[in-house]
């Protein structure tokens, strides 16, 4: 394992970074929660309860790293880092899994849903291993807030650390692929007006399910080459906040979806069923949506009767006003 040496500018500059943007994540968050409140007052309890319980979580989150910024920049300053405990660690990593798992089997609830027999199962299946990470890091939370200091908690599971970042940059790369997957035989098969909308869910599916990846990438980076300061720290405050950010986002785009015309085709969004698959008869398509219920692109004809007289003004009425 790597040496390590401590600064000021790795661990109290780092942890005050780190801290920074993790609040103004939480600001972004707190913002589009509220939105999706606003704007769909008559969503169901299941999804309001979803968003409500990650928002609550998220500021348990925030006001722990708030807590152990001032500890250690104010309070114990002065102490050797490496001879500081770092109880808050613990419950850091216990609430970030928290949100991280609740984010990621929504999605595979809804790859089940979407996705016809046998691919479906990957839903279940990812979920599976999702629960059993979360229990896993769970127990590595509860080591943190009992290990003497930092850095005994980094001998003592540096290795094991690794793994369970592995596992969810795996566990996200694995829902993104199985989204993306579909929507692309989706495409393939829709009208061409409808194109339009697909890549659309294509693009969103890619920012949101591979902006996770990406982060637990980094994360894995800066622990495997720094595992002793606080870089590592620094970059994983903000990582459960892009989970939750992406799944509230995701809500609230119904809206823009909403508004997407291709031609005649009208996109109606559905909160009372689950995706249809595989598609129905030629004229009507169900696409997934990957944080929402199915989106329903409906072909729909309208007939106008104009009177070809209409010189004399609304009133007339066959030669009799």
């Amino acid at each position: 394992m790597a040496s390590y040496s401590f600064s000021l500018a790795n661990t109290f500059g780092a942890l005050e970074i780190g801290v920074s943007v993790a609040i103004f994540l939480f600001g972004v968050v707190t913002v589009q929660t509220y939105t999706y409140f606003r704007r769909f007052p008559d969503d169901r309890l299941y999804f309001k309860a979803l968003v409500g319980t990650l928002w609550t979580l998220e500021l348990g989150h925030t006001i722990i790293i708030m807590y152990e910024l001032y500890r250690t920049t104010i309070v114990l300053f002065g102490i050797p880092s490496d001879t500081l405990p770092q109880p808050a660690l613990g419950g850091l990593i216990i609430i970030g899994t928290f949100i991280a798992s609740l984010t990621q089997m929504f999605f595979c609830h809804r790859i089940f849903t979407i996705l016809p027999a046998p691919l479906r199962l990957i839903g279940p299946a990812t979920a599976l291993v999702a629960a059993v990470r979360c229990g896993l890091v769970v127990y590595t939370g509860t080591v943190a807030i009992r290990a003497t200091s930092y850095v005994a908690f980094v001998l003592k599971m540096h290795s094991w650390v690794l793994v369970l970042l592995a596992l969810a940059a795996v566990i996200d790369t694995v829902i993104a692929a199985a989204m993306v997957g579909f929507l692309l035989t989706a495409r393939e098969r829709s009208l061409s007006r409808t194109t339009r909308l697909v890549d659309r869910l294509i693009g969103f599916t890619l920012r949101t399910g591979l902006l996770t990846s990406i982060a637990a990438v980094a994360v894995i980076i800066c622990y495997k080459v720094m595992p002793y300061n606080f870089i590592f720290l620094a970059v994983y405050t903000s990582f459960s906040k892009l989970y939750t950010s992406s799944l509230v986002s995701g809500f609230n785009s119904r809206a823009s979806l909403r508004e997407t015309r291709s031609g005649s085709a009208d996109v109606l969004n559905r909160t009372d069923g689950p995706a249809r698959f595989p598609f129905p008869a030629q004229g009507t398509v169900s696409l997934p949506y990957t944080s929402n219920n199915a989106i329903a692109v409906e072909m729909k004809t309208t007939t106008e009767f104009r009177s070809d007289d209409t010189s004399d003004g609304p009133g007339y009425r066959g030669g009799k006003r």
